[in-house]
């Protein structure tokens, strides 16, 4: 034994076996040994063979060395060979005993086994596994980072409250690195709606410091410095300055370069936008976008403003050649709000309006609502740790969607982006 550290020798020991090559017929020091040429056993064969393996057992005792040599010599594995070839394991591990659901954990099946100390421990309810079946499509990873766009020119139509309940969203039923992120050309507000946990810094900071931030020996906390952290939410926010002029500094190639950077750390990153759809920044949002989402109120501001961008960005694909554009808005995911004010619209105008909407968008997108909520309805912090049980529910269903697309976009991407600056 060497005087290296024994699970050293250990390992080195184990590789030697797996690699070490058969001896030839050129090894003097262990020649083959010569078969009889008749088929009949030679005389004392059996007791001749009971005597070296006995031998051979005592020798190993005394040397385990002499036993991987012989294990060696007598079953000679190259580095390739798998060590398992057998497929009994296979038959309990391809079962359906390993999709056997877990005990309920919601509604009287969780009461009745609690009560009873598990000794009556009935089957999760329908409910209970469709929402298991959504937090399931939500904890999926994704090939690549992913960005999701939150658009929606029209003012106060919610689009930093989506940012903040998506974003709160994914982080708390996921293991996804998630960063908001205020990709508005003026003064965003998500810095002022999300905890600022003592950080002022914002989106123009990490700016000035992106050339030492694009070196490969960057890590984690030396972008996250920047970034305002949400605590039991579980996401980041990157917040956009309070000096507009400085704002107007996010061009097309800086956004570009600021993603690259961000995305080393943050898998899932959510751009809550400007109004301004022709700016530069919003332009290389949606360049690098591969989930749009609309919050809409059904009212005729709002799905005007909607359909003014659907319209942009499918003349964009006509104009360009590029059917990304086209393609995020026939897979967009539409959250159809009742307003902070819940304005009285008749019924029958919300149902034509949504009918424009499914006509603009055709049958891929996703028409999902979701009820008042009255921690989003605030002037203030919006907190999603105090929203309602029935809004998180339907925001899993609305993550569940996204995530559902990111995942498509990210597996199929083979449509160009234009990346560089028109």
């Amino acid at each position: 034994m060497s005087g290296d550290w024994p699970g050293e020798e250990r390992r080195r020991m184990k590789t030697d076996l797996l690699v070490k090559p058969a001896p030839t017929n050129e090894d003097t020091s262990n020649p083959p040994t010569q078969q009889p040429a008749s088929d009949e056993p030679a005389a004392g064969s059996s007791t001749a063979s009971t005597s070296v393996s006995t031998q051979e057992s005592a020798d190993a005792s005394e040397n385990p060395e002499h036993m991987q040599e012989s294990l060696t010599s007598e079953t000679p594995l190259g580095s390739g060979t798998p060590l398992v070839s057998g497929t009994l394991s296979s038959a309990i591990t391809g079962s359906d005993a390993l999709e056997t659901p877990l005990p309920a954990e919601e509604g009287w099946q969780k009461k009745i086994r609690t009560f009873t100390g598990g000794l009556i421990a009935p089957k999760p309810g329908p409910q209970e596994l469709t929402r298991r079946a959504t937090l399931a499509s939500i904890r999926r990873v994704y090939p690549r980072p992913v960005t999701v766009t939150i658009a929606q020119p029209a003012g106060g139509a919610g689009k930093t409250s989506l940012t903040v309940a998506l974003a709160s969203t994914i982080g708390n039923t996921s293991d996804h690195n998630v960063l908001a992120m205020d990709n508005n050309e003026t003064m965003g507000t998500l810095g002022v709606r999300t905890r600022s946990n003592g950080s002022n810094m914002t989106i123009i900071d990490l700016l000035d410091a992106l050339e030492q931030l694009k070196s490969e020996r960057t890590r984690s906390g030396d972008v996250q410095y920047y970034t305002r952290p949400q605590g039991d939410n579980r996401f980041s926010v990157l917040a956009s300055d309070e000096d507009p002029d400085r704002m107007q500094m996010l061009t097309r190639p800086t956004f570009n370069e600021l993603l690259e950077v961000v995305q080393r750390f943050w898998n899932v990153v959510v751009l809550d936008t400007g109004n301004n759809t022709r700016a530069e920044n919003w332009l290389a949002g949606i360049d690098a976008t591969d989930q749009l989402v609309f919050p809409v109120e059904l009212n005729d501001k709002s799905v005007v403003s909607v359909l003014r961008t659907i319209e942009q960005l499918q003349a964009m694909s006509q104009v360009t050649g590029n059917q990304h554009y086209a393609s995020l808005c026939e897979h967009a995911v539409l959250v159809i709000t009742p307003g902070s004010h819940r304005r009285a619209v008749a019924t029958e105008r919300r149902k034509e309006l949504r009918r424009m909407l499914e006509q603009a968008l055709g049958e891929t997108a996703t028409f999902l609502n979701v009820p008042y909520e009255p921690a989003l309805d605030t002037n203030g912090l919006i907190d999603w740790q105090l929203a309602t049980d029935e809004s998180v529910r339907a925001f899993e269903k609305v993550a569940a969607a996204v995530s559902a697309g990111l995942f498509y976009s990210a597996s199929n991407d083979t449509t160009p982006r234009n990346t560089k600056e028109n």
